[in-house]
């Protein structure tokens, strides 16, 4: 799926250790801004992935990990009230970051998490709303109706900073995504393809911003390595 040629020579990881397994590659993020990438490979287990950037390698664990973070309640006491797992689930875990998968949820409980989540950041829900807008080429009315199509996939929820990020699947939800030519270049690099192959590769992919900074991020996913559909 990768040219892992240009993954681990052209972007500099060339050197990694022996027990991250190229061919085990998942996600490969891109910061269109910086330029900065980052790789996450899949462990032989299954229960992490090896998160790798320009300052180190740090793991990040199932959110079912009980071992390292896998349960609610240090969530729920930062957020100031219950998350519904049978809804919002643990996506991961990594140190004291939670990311919240939320495709599965409805959207009262999704709101639900949107106040609690703009009462602990101390964001305005027009900040937050307008921040969805941007991961999406859609201009939602409402934070409600955002929700209502899944415009917001992934959450990242750090306990102890004020990076909130979230994650939209634009090509998956076809609510759509605009690249800018630095990031289209990098895509293809990345894929070893021509620009009209994108959009397949793509559909699993995230696109993410930090709702305080804008910081703005493409994360490809190697879906078929841990999905089957």
């Amino acid at each position: 799926m990768y040219d892992l040629n240009f993954v681990f020579g052209g972007c500099g990881f060339d050197n990694l250790p022996f027990y991250i397994e190229r061919e085990r590659l998942f996600n490969v993020s891109f910061e269109p801004e910086t330029g900065r990438v980052k790789l996450y490979v899949l462990d032989r287990s299954e229960r992490f992935l090896y998160k790798v950037s320009a300052t180190g390698i740090t793991r990040q664990y199932a959110g079912d990990d009980p071992d390292h973070g896998g349960y609610p309640g240090r969530l729920m006491r930062r957020l100031g009230r219950r998350v519904d797992p049978r809804q919002i689930v643990i996506d991961a875990v990594e140190e004291d970051i939670y990311y919240l998968y939320l495709d599965d949820a409805g959207v009262e409980e999704c709101l639900h998490l949107v106040n609690a989540l703009c009462r602990t950041f101390q964001v305005t829900e027009d900040r937050f709303l307008e921040t969805m807008r941007s991961i999406n080429k859609r201009q939602f009315s409402t934070v409600a109706e955002g929700l209502g199509a899944h415009a917001i996939s992934l959450v990242k929820v750090p306990l102890s900073k004020r990076g909130l990020k979230i994650y939209s699947r634009p090509f998956h939800s076809r609510n759509g995504f605009d690249l800018d030519d630095r990031t289209r270049e990098f895509l293809c690099r990345l894929y070893n393809c021509e620009q009209e192959h994108l959009p397949a590769l793509l559909r699993f992919a995230w696109v993410a911003r930090d709702v305080l900074t804008d910081r703005l991020l493409v994360v490809t996913q190697n879906h078929a390595l841990l999905h089957r559909e």
